[in-house]
């Protein structure tokens, strides 16, 4: 899907997230224009001001190994390149809208920072760190039939990264990254907020 302009991407953003929350047994309503939110939602005990950060599809994000595929979404007040944050009492809730998977994420926005990376669903168990710990998990189930040597051939690694990973105190490198699908919420979420 290309769309014609950034002002589209985000409209289209602002109605997905309308319709996944009327899915969801909410009433909720776009905004009046030049609101600091986007989104009226009644979650049944009071209005909940939605913003909603829109992107079209994942890109590339450069890292220090190598790069990653992640959605991307820049949490400024005034688009970009602006670095004004939300006030605190300006929006109740931040809707993160991916257009290529029309999937929709919550946070509140304590939970918030400026930019926010969420790895993309269908490349589970691809990103480095995912790799890395599958293959130490390959080489632990080796270890006990196969030489280090033999490891390395059958699993077409570095001898040098066998030895590392048959030390006994050598953990694999896990971060912290979520998935979008982490962010995805039940109509229960709302309700407490």
């Amino acid at each position: 899907m290309r769309l014609s302009s950034q002002l589209q991407i985000g409209k289209a953003g602002e109605y997905l997230t309308c319709a996944d929350l009327i899915m969801k047994g909410f009433v909720a309503f776009p905004s009046e224009q030049g609101l600091p939110y986007d989104v009226l939602l009644d979650n049944g005990k009071r209005l909940l001001r939605v913003q909603v950060k829109t992107c079209e599809k994942p890109r590339i994000v450069p890292q220090r190994a190598t790069e990653s595929t992640a959605y991307v979404f820049n949490i400024k007040r005034h688009g970009k390149y602006n670095a004004a944050r939300y006030e605190a009492d300006e929006v109740d809730i931040f809707a993160l809208v991916c257009l290529d998977t029309k999937e929709i994420g919550y946070l509140t926005p304590r939970d918030m920072p400026d930019t926010v990376n969420f790895r993309v669903d269908a490349l589970r168990g691809s990103y480095y760190d995912e790799k890395g710990i599958q293959d130490f998990e390959k080489v632990m189930e080796l270890k006990e039939q196969m030489t280090q040597t033999e490891i390395a051939k059958t699993l077409e690694m570095h001898i040098s990264t066998v030895n590392r990973m048959c030390k006994p105190d050598y953990v694999p490198f896990k971060t912290s990254a979520r998935y979008f699908s982490d962010i995805v919420r039940c109509a229960e979420w709302f309700k407490e907020i």
